[in-house]
């Protein structure tokens, strides 16, 4: 009775972890598809959008800090409200070896994003001027990252971070070939490849660290997660924003795409010797 209680509790919170992995997986790129659509058609619908389309924003995000608060809490309460606030960073030694052979999976992912919606390809390359075609590019690409994250929640962990790794490398090659070729129809034949390879590169790369940690360790295995995904997410934009103005944006673009690919294929060789 004991081991079958046992294997209950493990399976449990096996899909407690898979749960949650697919939440924080999928909500992002949800998200950032619908906000990218309802800004682009805002700015085709008026051309002062940019104040009452980011104080809707403000609003939603104050409607969902409340709803964390109101939530009930799940985790033991150790420490006093100021002292939780504290930023912890932290990758717990069972997860490290794991956590750096899945690094350039997080980085190519949004490292991926930050290209689409900074650098402005689809605006001088293809001429798409209207905010709802600039919100729409967006929107193909981060929902068909949370569809695929949707539909790849029975594999497992490792499939989906292979799938996604070279799903990612081959839409940005393509997406590379299209901007060459000067081809709306290739950009739009890669665009849900990349996509596909842009959620579940980041899904399966947090599910395979998730089991990794113990739950009091799994905050800050998360909060290490993120941090390297939104330093990708932003820095390499930067240097690629600085690089426009001596380079050209078609030369920026093609080094920008190259490492995303050096990166995704990083993490398929080390998930394989893994």
């Amino acid at each position: 009775m004991r081991r079958v209680a046992t294997r209950r509790l493990f399976r449990c919170g096996r899909v407690v972890i898979q749960d949650g992995c697919r939440a924080n997986a999928t909500l992002p790129h949800a998200g950032l598809a619908i906000g990218a659509l309802l800004a682009g058609a805002a700015i085709d619908m008026t051309s002062h959008a940019l104040h009452p389309f980011f104080q809707g924003l403000a609003l939603v995000s104050i409607l969902f800090a409340a709803g964390v608060w109101a939530w009930p809490e799940t985790s033991p309460r150790h420490e006093g409200l100021w002292s939780s606030l504290r930023p912890r960073v932290r990758i717990p030694a069972t997860a490290r070896p794991a956590f750096w052979r899945v690094a350039p999976a997080l980085f190519a992912t949004w490292a991926t994003g930050g290209s689409y919606l900074s650098l402005g390809v689809s605006i001088h390359v293809f001429g798409l001027t209207h905010g709802l075609e600039q919100g729409a590019v967006v929107t193909a690409l981060a929902g068909t990252g949370a569809l695929a994250c949707f539909f790849a929640r029975h594999a497992s962990a490792s499939a989906t971070l292979r799938f996604g790794t070279l799903a990612l490398a081959a839409g940005t090659a393509l997406t590379l070939l299209a901007i060459q070729l000067g081809s709306i129809w290739a950009y739009l034949f890669a665009l849900p490849l990349a996509g596909a390879g842009f959620g579940t590169c980041f899904y399966g790369a947090v599910r395979s660290l998730a089991p990794l940690a113990g739950p009091h360790e799994r905050g800050e295995l998360f909060a290490a997660i993120f941090t390297v995904s939104y330093l990708a997410f932003g820095g390499p934009v930067v240097v690629a924003g600085a690089l426009v103005t001596s380079l050209g944006l078609a030369a920026t673009t093609i080094g920008y795409g190259f490492v995303i690919i050096c990166m995704a294929l990083a993490a398929f060789l080390g998930k394989a010797r893994g």
